[in-house]
């Protein structure tokens, strides 16, 4: 080999090296780029849930000054003389249940106290009820109440209640009905808010009880089809709540009448959820009744379905859980809800058509 073949040969030997080191350094940077931008690809990002969601009914909206807040409850009877009811169709939550002879009496639960407007007639306490606004963190408004209710509230000193027997100035009576004074009583959100600030009570929402109940994120329809469900809790008080496909809603029929507020409006709502539970004289006081609230069995109607439920609550600050038949926490449409407690007695006269 001559010296100038051999000096052709050192170079192409060069150029040959230098192109391997160039093609390996690339390489090495494009299998960094490729796992960096794997990684960026792998990553995902979670948006923080919304803060402005109702916790009794799931919708947005809900004003700020009311995010955290104690639920507040008022107790509204029911007897013919106390209808058409004034606020019925406001609360978040109506919950309903026999309270004596027969006759049962609603709850109104709102998550704002201050979306409560003109509220009654509000009656007096009973022991069922009181527990179930203490298994929403809710403060109790009553107007007198039961030996039993008494009782309870008396030797349970962390039940904040608001009694109109006691705390007259926040209740007014409207006697332009003509009926008995007992069904004449009322309050107002802004009443009940001034009373909760002149007690000192406690306005924060305990963490626990913060989300009561599991909503949808996306709306449920369920295998059953229902039109309409009738439930009974005795002969003289019947409820049934016919579907409206037209706005996905449940409306209120009160025996034979729609039940309408004392502005003409028929009471509707989203979730219709009926629990079943043995009620027994309460202490051999044929004229009171108990409800017996640890677990059982029910119904839960939504967007013109329905399914079997189970659910729990036991003792009187422990919460209302609602389980689906596979035992999974029940999910609720976002809406209002009607919760009745039906005599387990009378859960074979419940009608779905």
């Amino acid at each position: 080999m001559n010296k100038q073949k051999f000096l052709k040969l050192i170079a192409v030997l060069a150029v040959v090296t230098l192109i391997a080191t160039l093609f390996a350094a690339c390489s090495g940077k494009d299998e960094e780029d490729v796992t960096t931008t794997t990684e960026l690809v792998t990553e995902t990002t979670t948006e923080p849930e919304p803060t402005d969601v109702n916790p009794l009914t799931g919708l947005r909206g809900f004003p700020e000054a009311a995010q955290g807040k104690r639920p507040v409850a008022i107790v509204v009877e029911n007897h013919p003389q106390a209808r058409p009811q004034w606020g019925l169709c406001d609360p978040d939550i109506v919950i309903e249940g026999l309270a004596e002879g027969g006759i049962t009496r609603m709850m109104y639960v709102f998550a704002d106290v201050n979306a409560a407007n003109k509220v009654g007639p509000t009656r007096s306490a009973r022991n069922n009820y009181v527990e179930m606004a203490q298994a929403l963190d809710a403060v109790y408004v009553h107007f007198g109440g039961s030996y039993a209710a008494y009782n309870l509230m008396k030797t349970d000193t962390s039940i904040d209640h608001i009694d109109g027997s006691y705390d007259g100035k926040y209740f007014k009576r409207d006697k332009s009905r003509g009926v008995a004074t007992e069904h004449t009583a009322y309050t107002t959100g802004e009443w009940v808010a001034q009373a909760i600030a002149d007690k000192g009570f406690r306005t924060d929402v305990k963490e626990d009880y913060a989300k009561p109940f599991n909503f949808a994120k996306q709306t449920r329809t369920l295998q059953n089809q229902c039109e309409s469900v009738r439930v009974v809790f005795s002969n003289n008080y019947t409820h049934t709540f016919q579907y409206d496909d037209t706005d996905g809603l449940f409306y209120n029929i009160m025996n034979t009448t729609p039940m309408k507020d004392s502005d003409g409006n028929q009471m509707k709502v989203t979730n219709v959820i009926v629990i079943y539970c043995n009620v027994t004289a309460l202490g051999g006081d044929a004229k009171l009744v108990d409800w017996n609230l640890n677990e059982g069995k029910g119904l839960y109607f939504t967007n013109g379905g329905y399914e079997e439920i189970t659910w729990k609550k036991g003792g009187v600050h422990d919460m209302l859980k609602l389980y689906s038949s596979d035992g999974s926490e029940l999910q609720l449409n976002p809406g209002k809800s009607w919760i009745g407690f039906v005599p387990q007695a009378n859960s074979a006269s419940t009608e779905i058509a």
